[in-house]
């Protein structure tokens, strides 16, 4: 049963790539995309390469960004 019911493009599946969220019917995950992003790749080339859509790329962003917005970072000084 796919979860994440706010995204046109991802969904969790329980047991497909270790519970991680997936591009529907694929086995994508967004960090797959945001390795790719981040190694310089155009999100069309991507979107070719894989054969997923392209506002498939831009929800994994959406969906990385409202993820990290969730977490929250405790620094430590040193004297």
């Amino acid at each position: 049963m796919p979860l994440l019911l706010c995204y046109k493009y991802l969904e969790i599946v329980p047991g497909r790539r270790g519970g991680r969220p997936t591009v529907r019917g694929t086995r994508v995950t967004v960090d797959d995309i945001l390795e790719m992003l981040a190694a310089g790749r155009r999100p069309e080339e991507i979107a070719e390469e894989l054969e997923i859509p392209v506002g498939a790329i831009y929800e994994a962003l959406k969906f990385a960004s409202k993820v990290l917005k969730r977490v929250t970072l405790v620094a430590e000084t040193t004297s």
